[in-house]
This record gives structure tokens, sequence and C-alpha cells, in this order.
């Protein structure tokens, strides 16, 4: 991914100054605060290092020069993924993974969980991308309809002329694009974050092992964290008494922003899938011989009024709920 590829990413991105500096110390601190905590140490007497880069609430993306030749030495980083693409120089990269050498063009997903050593050549500059692991699986689960079991394990290298390279050079350009003012205004915080997305997706297509020949999975919702966490929530408490300020509570959320959400997906409101969970439950009860009597399993579910329970048990599974007693008793299915 050579730097006239990227020439507009360089230039948006140098707009954002992040640090300058020739002081060691100065240096280290402000590029660990950025992208990760590392030992630095000088090769040459000239250190003049430069970091720009646009720190969003999702990934960040940064170039990163030194000046002279430096070693660095890195922490395991538990909670991102690094990618790193050679703008001009060169960087070795060493670890109890493997060892690869980035000159313009290349591209390597960093190995993540190890200490790495890196040897960065003279008038070296080179673009990062850093993906908060939360963002990567959330990406994921929208992609597969599932979550992440296992840690990703990602192909590392992206040589310069293959397809994925041309792609994710797109979708720099494309990220970028959002950060640089366009007739007077910024796209806002939907474009970022559209653009991020599809970055990622594209590195997960592309690289994430097993997973670019996977079947397409079924089509599938993923529910919105606050109507999951709802329905975890009553799934939990559906004996007891509950009101739906308590749902929305739980759900991080408030009760009007719940209400929507649930009624978005479901169709329903959050109180009358918990009078259905309950409804549920009194039957599996009344057919699987854990009551005498209709009346101890409403009582004991919070049905006060048994004519009413009674109505609502018939429009639900239509029958009564003593129909459904006697024909456990009898050995009806």
């Amino acid at each position: 991914m050579a730097g006239g590829f990227l020439a507009h990413s360089e230039s948006v991105l140098k707009n954002h100054v992040l640090l300058s500096s020739s002081d060691l110390d100065e240096v280290r601190s402000g590029v660990a605060g950025v992208l990760n905590e590392h030992r630095l140490t000088p090769r040459a007497r000239h250190l003049d290092a430069r970091l720009y880069g646009a720190v969003t609430a999702g990934l960040q993306m940064c170039l990163l020069e030194y000046g002279g030749a430096v070693a660095v030495e890195t922490a395991p980083s538990r909670d991102f993924v690094l990618v790193q693409s050679a703008l001009r120089g060169e960087v070795r990269v060493r670890c109890r993974e493997g060892q690869w050498s980035l000159r313009p063009g290349d591209t390597l997903i960093m190995p993540s969980n190890v200490s790495l050593e890196l040897e960065w050549g003279t008038s070296t500059t080179q673009l990062l991308i850093k993906i908060p692991k939360a963002l990567l699986y959330e990406v994921y689960e929208h992609l597969t309809g599932k979550p992440v079991d296992d840690p990703i394990d990602f192909a590392r290298e992206i040589p310069l002329d293959a397809a994925p390279a041309h792609g994710l050079r797109t979708l720099i350009e494309y990220f970028c694009s959002h950060l640089a003012p366009a007739h007077g205004a910024r796209s806002g915080p939907m474009g970022l974050r559209i653009a991020q997305q599809a970055l990622i997706g594209h590195l997960l297509n592309t690289q994430a092992q097993g997973l670019r020949d996977q079947p397409a999975p079924e089509v599938r919702r993923v529910l919105p964290r606050c109507v999951r966490r709802a329905q975890e929530f009553m799934e939990s408490c559906v004996q007891e008494v509950i009101s739906l300020q308590d749902i929305a509570s739980h759900a991080g959320v408030s009760v009007r922003t719940l209400s929507r959400a649930y009624q978005d997906q479901h169709g329903v409101s959050p109180m009358a899938a918990l009078r259905t969970m309950r409804l549920n439950r009194i039957r599996d009860e009344l057919k699987g011989g854990r009551a005498d009597s209709v009346s101890e399993v409403a009582y004991r579910w919070g049905y006060q009024h048994l004519g009413r329970f009674a109505a609502t048990y018939r429009e639900r599974f239509g029958e009564s709920p003593n129909e459904t007693l006697r024909r456990r008793v009898r050995g009806q299915p």
C-alpha cells in the first residue's frame, strides 16, 4: 500500500497533529497514549517523531514517523487489533508467531496477545489502524449472526497487488473522506461509523481464517442490546412482580426508548411479552403434572382474579386452563 496510493488519506491525516517532538520520553508516552505501551530505543542520534491521526469513538487511524531508525518493543494488545501499512521506508516485525518485513505497499495485521519487536528504518512512514476488539466482535456478529466464541485468527499479510489490498486502500480513503471537510462541513458521526464498519467488515471477510469460505448465515435479526438485556431480565424474573421501569432500568435505557425498540423488534410491548412468558410457564406447569388445580397455579403466578386469568389464557391458547389440566389428567397431549 504505497504512499502514492494513499496520498489523499495521508494529507487528511496530517491535518490532525497529535504529537511532534524530538524528546524521547515525550515521544514514547505520546505514542503509547494513542496506540500501545512500548519501549522505544533510538538507533541513531536523530529522533524527529510525528504522530498524526483521527482518534474517534471507534477505530483510530494514524500516521507515525520517527525520523531516525528506532527499535520498538510493544506490550501485548489484549483489547485491540492493530493493522500496519508501510507508506515509506521499512519496518521489520518479529514475535514468537513469526517475522515479517513491511516495505511500501505491504500491510500486516499484527498478532495480538504477544509482545512484538519492531525495527524501524530511517525516514519511515507507517499508517496504523487500531481496532478495539469490542468493535471488531460487534461487526463480526452483524456479519455472521452469531457471537464470537473463539479469538479471531487472521491471515497476517495483505500483499500489495492482492485484491484485499485494493479493497482496503479504497476503504481507508473512504474513511478519511469523512474526516476531511467537504464543502465546508463534515459528514458527521454516522458517516464515520458506516465507514469504519465497512473497513472492519472487509478485513473480516478477506483475512479472518475460516470466515471467508463459510456459507452465508441464515438471515436473522441481531437484537439491539437494550432489547436483549430486557428479555434476559424478564426471563430471569418472570415469576416476580416487576414494572416496566424495572425492565428499562436493567436494560440501561428510558422506558420510552425500550418500549419503542421492543415494539420495533417483536411487535408487542415489553409488558405484553412478559405476560406471554408467564402464560407459557403456567401452561407448562398445567401440562407437566406440577399442579393439582388451576387456582393454585394462577395464585402462585400472581393472578388474583381467576375469571380474568381464564379469559386471558383462553385467548392465548384457544382453551381454558381447566381443559389443559383435564387433558393432562386423562393422559392426552
